[in-house]
């Protein structure tokens, strides 16, 4: 499972190995009551979540630094992550290739200054 964090405090645990997550970013993530420390572009093995039950679960990822991520809520069987539906996965990548997008936008306005009187108040 891959964890992805979004600019706006949120993120998704998504992808086809429920025995195994990674994540950029370190720090804890908490699924229910349960702790998992997470490294940053590591592989952790995965515990089995609530001795194998079945249900959705919040889930909060806290990074070292103390920056609080709520998750989407996490959906298990028999006490694995399961993935999202694809269309979920395909709107979190939307937003990330929007995140990257802004990113882009917001250097080339700082490096591009549109206003014509600029140089006046200087």
């Amino acid at each position: 499972m891959i964890l992805t964090l979004f600019k706006n405090q949120k993120g998704l645990i998504h992808g086809s190995d429920p025995k195994r997550i990674q994540c950029e970013t370190a720090g804890i993530l908490k699924i229910g009551k349960t702790e998992i420390t997470v490294f940053p572009n590591e592989e952790v093995i995965m515990p089995m979540l609530f001795h194998g039950v079945t249900g959705d679960y919040e889930a909060i990822f806290t990074t070292t630094d103390e920056q609080i991520y709520h998750l989407e809520k996490v959906q298990l069987r028999n006490g694995w992550i399961q993935s999202p539906n694809p269309m979920t996965v395909e709107l979190m990548e939307l937003r990330l290739r929007t995140e990257i997008a802004e990113e882009k936008i917001q250097k080339l306005e700082n490096l591009f200054d549109t206003n014509a009187l600029n140089f006046l108040v200087k």
